[in-house]
Formats: C-alpha cells, sequence, structure tokens
C-alpha cells in the first residue's frame, strides 16, 4: 500500500484552511498547514511535501517569493497558487517561476480537487 501524500496548505484565511484542510484529508491525504509564507517556506524544506497549495498575499513571504526560494535551493516541489487577485501579470508571473497551476478565489471545491489529484495521481 502506498504511503498517503503530503500536501502543504498555507493560507492566511482560516476559513480557507479549514475547508481545504477537511476536503484533503477525506480525500485520504496527508496535510501540513501554515499561515503565512515564513512558515509555509520551513516546511518546504522538510522535503517531505509533495504538492503545495500557496495563497499569492500572504504575511512575510508572498507565495511567488516562497516558490523562487526552494527552487533556489534544489526544492522541486509542484505548487499550486491561490489568489484572490485576478490580474494578469500575477498569473504570468506565478507560472513564470515555476508554478503548475493558478487557481482563482474564490475557487470551487470540486475543480481544485481534480486538479489536486492530476497532481498527485496514485
Amino acid at each position: 500500500m502506498s504511503q498517503a501524500k503530503r500536501v502543504l496548505v498555507a493560507d492566511d484565511s482560516e476559513a480557507v484552511r479549514t475547508v481545504l484542510v477537511t476536503a484533503l484529508t477525506q480525500a485520504g491525504y496527508e496535510v501540513a498547514v501554515a499561515i503565512n509564507g515564513n512558515d509555509a517556506y520551513e516546511m518546504g524544506q522538510t522535503g517531505s511535501i509533495d504538492l503545495a497549495l500557496l495563497d499569492h498575499l500572504m504575511p512575510g513571504l508572498l507565495g511567488i517569493e516562497v516558490i523562487a526560494r526552494w527552487q533556489a535551493e534544489g526544492y522541486q516541489i509542484p505548487v499550486i497558487i491561490l489568489s484572490g487577485v485576478d490580474d494578469e501579470r500575477t498569473i504570468v508571473d506565478s507560472l513564470d517561476l515555476g508554478a503548475v497551476d493558478f487557481v482563482r478565489k474564490p475557487f470551487r471545491l470540486p475543480e481544485l480537487m481534480a486538479r489536486i489529484r492530476q497532481r498527485l495521481p496514485d
């Protein structure tokens, strides 16, 4: 039996964190939680994260800053950026800096879960 994939949820909104943690846990994923960019960055350095869901605008480091630091240090963590910012430049910058996907808030949970399953096949 394969080990559960570990997903990092990093968002400063308690409501968003709660929805994501509940859905991911019910889907069989292990979940790590960060409430700011600095904590997310440190959790990624453990080497135990299979996918990260990063809010774009968080206290401390922005989601794209977390990606850039991980990449500079050799961590290849797939990242889906979640953002209420609906700006083409932000989307393009996120993807150019290494995010594998960009999902606008408010997101549709079934769609986001499908994107997660696509990135974390069994």
